[in-house]
């Protein structure tokens, strides 16, 4: 996989947010955006004997590719499915996820509650249209907390 350069992007890609993320220190997380997909990108910080490969000098790098059109979606499921109780309009308690189908890419969202950390909830956004390595599909995992506290979520909300 190619992962892009956050410093010297590809025209019409666009930095929507970049921020510190939650839980290791020097990671980060940008949020960019083209006219037809939004890219989650997480630059974590690279060690000498970690079993992540050093992607770019210093990091590793994590990257996650879904239709732009199905961001609204993305954060339609979560505040008003998974952060709302049924009660409220929200997901009945034995559903964890949803899927849907944009541009002919296959998209799940899933509650996650170990989410990059024990006990930290989230959720994990699966694209299985796009393969990862060896894996059929890709996947990004994203706290709570980051969606709240970091404000990703308002962020996705503005593009």
């Amino acid at each position: 996989m190619t992962f892009l350069d956050t410093q010297n992007l590809p025209v019409g890609h666009h930095i929507v947010t970049e921020l510190v993320d939650a839980f290791k220190d020097g990671e980060l997380l940008y949020l960019i955006k083209t006219s037809d997909v939004a890219i989650f990108l997480r630059k974590e910080v690279w060690k000498v004997g970690n079993y992540l490969d050093e992607d770019e000098p210093g990091y590793s790098l994590e990257q996650f590719i879904l239709p732009l059109n199905a961001i609204p979606w993305l954060v339609d499921v979560i505040e008003n499915r998974f952060w709302k109780k049924p009660g409220q309009g929200g997901a009945p308690v034995d559903v964890l996820h949803y899927g849907h189908i944009f541009n002919d890419e296959d998209l799940e969202v899933r509650f996650t509650p170990n989410c990059l950390k024990e006990f930290e909830s989230g959720v994990t956004i699966t694209n299985y249209s796009r393969p990862h390595g060896r894996l059929k599909f890709s996947r990004f995992a994203i706290p709570y907390y980051t969606l709240k506290e970091k404000r990703l979520l308002e962020a996705m909300k503005s593009v």
